[in-house]
């Protein structure tokens, strides 16, 4: 064996025979070296270890070893060097190679396998809450199913513990869902990339867990007093005694529904909490998914608010749901086509009685026949009701300006504020109907317009009427003004006085609106809340209640409807009578501007244009002349300055061509004051007390300053006195007074709004002299439209400028 110094040589791998041969290389000939004791290459600085050196043929087939994955191997005859160390590192070197890629394989296809398993992580959280939702469904078909689809399936004790478990199962479901989604590592990774959605899923999977455990409180509670309240309701679904319904809700259910509430109040208010934090419009869901749990929203803080004031609002719901004994209240629609005070003639009466939470149905009657002598219209008045009104006068102080006998129901709303209309109303139905009151609730056809938004149009199959919010007003008008619209009412109802007959659509209407309000949708309570809500602010629902804590409730969260008598700011209230005995008020639009000049003590001086525009485009039930008595409230020591438009009674200055006086003309009294678009017609007036014109064709008396400077409100001055326009004519009233200061600080101004008024307002508050320097003299101002919903106007001054 030949050594050579460093090297051992060995057997070759393999018979030369069996070398692969190469075409074109040198190795293809059989070479013998003539210098094996050439050294080797340094094998740290190759790729491939080098081979040992030889003559020149040889080294050609070494000069691209670095190209080939296997290195060409040199020709022996029988032997070949054994595997050097180079070698050996070459052979470590392509297993780590193979390491390397094996790695490489992995990690590339590393996201792969996690997408798939965050698909099957996502496809059981998806199939998670699928089966709480499908649990909760079942729910609503459980309580829908069967064949009494009614709120006694509620109280239907096996279908209440069917519901049980499906709550149950929805809320364990829910559980698992929301513990998923707080601790799941991947979820988690998800979260940095997409915060809100992941944070608003967290939030709704919380929201979750607390309202199925709510429900299950609820469910719980129902199951316990189900036995006394079951048999309530299907005695009550027989039963036609509509004054004195049978309690679904005795004292010791409501006991059983207050505990029920202790135990929710803090789920509710973690829910209010969690909601906060809601993004929805980061969520793939459906729009309606969305608006409905949107419209859920608004609606939590206020449930969590009621929840947490203890007993003491729910002692007020039970005062009102009758637990402790039968309540009756008042309801009246207000027609705002012939104005009053609160906004409306209130031509029409219902009781709303409630004994335990039952509901007794309500008719609303037409008062005309209880107050009214028709009997030349083959009407005749109630033979009991109708002596009691007889000779009966407006209650004190109104009394010294109401201008109509036989006062009764159907004035007595007389009085801008409220609560005071409301007790003369409560005073009145005693007297008239000999049953007591607990409170009154009046509204105008707004309201309606704002149920039926929500609600959607509701339909009168007897009459083939649908009723949406636009053609409300319209519908209830030709029914009840309409000759034609009475006598189809005759025909359909099978009644022959008309004044019977003229309400009776509106009773249908009525009727129809409170069952769809009734069964109305869990998902829609909410908008109809707000716009309950939104509406005791704007007047066109106004409620009073004999209960002192539930009154104050209503003045917090609402709005009691009263008059402001505050002395620490200034104040305007214009109010409109109309006491035509016509509709007109549909034909005549308000507009007020109001300039007011503070001066160095921030008294202020007003100069106030009222422009009342009448212009009669289509039929008037009644009279056509319009009169109108005008009542402007300012604060108690307010003095007048001056006044125009108002009628200076018994003073006569023109008349039409019936009336025996002089002809008026268009401009009436040359000064713009009243301009008619046409030739003057007046007509006969209603019967007035003292009246001096009485059974005459009235004329056009001197207009100056108000009569009635002796206010009928206590802690308010008031300018009244009657404004009169015949149809097609504009009257411009015009009113200045000085109102001292009322607060050293700053100038405040509340301007409260009729309700059933909707009257541009243009008002111009000039600071005094040097307050403002900034604004160079230039007055601060303000345009919009009084809506019934009261505004507070403060001048604040910030340094040398002011502004609203």
């Amino acid at each position: 064996m030949l050594d050579t110094p460093g090297r051992k040589l060995s057997h070759p791998r393999f018979p030369m025979s069996r070398l692969p041969q190469i075409p074109g290389s040198s190795f293809n000939k059989v070479q013998y070296p003539s210098n094996i004791d050439s050294s080797l290459a340094d094998a740290e600085t190759h790729k491939n270890p080098s081979l040992p050196q030889y003559p020149s043929n040889v080294n050609s087939s070494l000069a691209d070893a670095e190209t080939h994955k296997s290195p060409s191997l040199p020709l022996y005859p029988s032997r070949i060097l054994a595997p050097t160390h180079a070698q050996n590192n070459y052979m470590w070197i392509s297993i780590r190679r193979k390491f390397l890629m094996i790695v490489s394989v992995i990690v590339l296809l590393m996201p792969s396998v996690i997408f798939v398993f965050e698909i099957v992580n996502a496809a059981i959280l998806y199939n998670q809450m699928q089966s709480g939702i499908a649990h909760l469904q079942a729910v609503e078909h459980i309580f829908r199913g069967g064949s009494n689809s009614n709120i006694a399936n509620y109280f239907d004790t096996n279908k209440l513990r069917q519901v049980q478990v499906e709550i149950t199962t929805a809320h364990a479901d829910f559980a698992s869902l929301s513990d998923r989604l707080d601790h799941d590592g991947s979820i988690g990774l998800v979260s940095s990339v997409w915060p809100a959605q992941i944070s608003t899923v967290r939030a709704l999977g919380h929201i979750a867990i607390d309202a199925t455990a709510a429900a299950q409180q609820l469910v719980k509670t129902a199951i316990v007093i189900a036995p006394s309240v079951a048999p309530a309701l299907k005695k009550n679904s027989s039963s036609k005694d509509e004054l004195s319904p049978k309690p679904y809700i005795t004292p010791a259910s409501f006991q059983e529904i207050n505990k029920a509430l202790d135990a929710i109040a803090p789920l509710v208010h973690d829910i209010s909490i969690q909601a906060r934090g809601l993004s929805l419009d980061t969520l793939p869901i459906t729009r309606k998914q969305r608006q409905a749990i949107a419209s859920f929203l608004p609606f939590l803080p206020v449930l969590d608010a009621g929840l947490s004031q203890e007993h003491e609002l729910r002692n007020m719901l039970g005062w009102v749901i009758g637990v402790d004994g039968q309540r009756s209240f008042l309801v009246e629609p207000m027609d705002r086509a012939e104005l009053r005070a609160t906004g409306g003639f209130t031509g029409q009466f219902g009781e709303l009685i409630l004994n335990g939470g039952h509901l007794a149905p309500m008719k609303l009657k037409n008062i005309g026949k209880y107050e009214e002598n028709h009997t030349a219209e083959g009407s005749p008045p109630d033979k009991t009701v109708y002596p009691k009104v007889v000779g009966q006068s407006a209650p004190a102080p109104y009394s010294k300006w109401w201008p109509i006998a036989n006062f009764g129901l159907r004035d007595a709303n007389l009085s801008a504020d409220f609560p005071t209309s409301a007790r003369i109303a409560v005073d009145r139905y005693d007297h008239e109907f000999g049953k007591k009151l607990d409170g009154v609730i009046i509204f105008t056809p707004t309201l309606i317009k704002q149920i039926l938004h929500v609600t959607g149009p509701i339909t009168i199959p007897a009459y083939k009427e649908t009723i949406t919010e636009n053609n409300l007003e319209d519908r209830l008008h030709y029914y009840q003004l309409n000759n034609q619209g009475v006598r189809k009412q005759q025909i359909i109802e099978h009644v022959e006085d008309n004044q019977q007959a003229r309400k009776l659509f509106t009773q249908r209407v009525t009727t129809a609106l409170m069952s769809t309000v009734m069964h109305l949708p869990i998902d829609k309570l909410p908008a109809m809340v707000g716009e309950m809500l939104h509406s005791m602010k704007t007047k066109d629902l106004q409620v009073y209640v004999t209960n002192p804590q539930l009154e104050a409730w209503i003045g917090k969260y609402g709005s009691t409807a009263s008059l402001d008598r505050s002395t620490n700011h200034d104040g305007l209230f214009i109010v409109q009578s109309n006491l035509s005995a016509n509709k007109a008020s549909q034909y005549v639009t308000t507009a007020v501007q109001d300039t007011i000049t503070l001066d160095g003590k921030r008294g202020a001086t007003h100069h106030m244009q009222m422009t009342l525009a009448y212009q009669q485009k289509g039929d008037v039930y009644g009279l056509d002349t319009y009169r109108d008595y005008v009542r402007v409230y300012v604060p108690v020591n307010s003095h007048l300055l001056a006044g125009n438009g108002f009628d200076q009674y018994d003073r006569p200055y023109c008349g039409d061509a019936k009336s025996g006086y002089r002809l008026c003309s268009q401009n009436v009294y040359g000064d713009g004051s009243l301009v008619c678009s046409s030739t003057v017609e007046m007509g006969y007036a209603t019967s007035y007390l003292n009246d001096p014109y009485m059974g005459q064709d009235h004329p056009l008396d001197v207009t100056g300053p108000p009569q009635n400077q002796q206010s009928d409100e206590a802690g308010r001055a008031m300018f009244g006195g009657w404004v009169v326009i015949p149809k097609n004519c504009t009257m411009k009233v015009t009113l200045s007074w000085y109102v001292p200061p009322m607060d050293q600080h700053s100038y405040r101004l509340l301007i409260q709004a009729q309700a059933g008024v909707f009257a541009p307002l243009n008002l111009t508050v000039q600071p005094a002299p040097g307050a403002c320097l900034s604004n160079r003299g230039n007055a601060l101002h303000f345009s919009g439209l009084m809506d019934g919903e009261d505004t507070t106007f403060t001048v604040k001054q910030q340094g040398s400028k002011c502004s609203f």
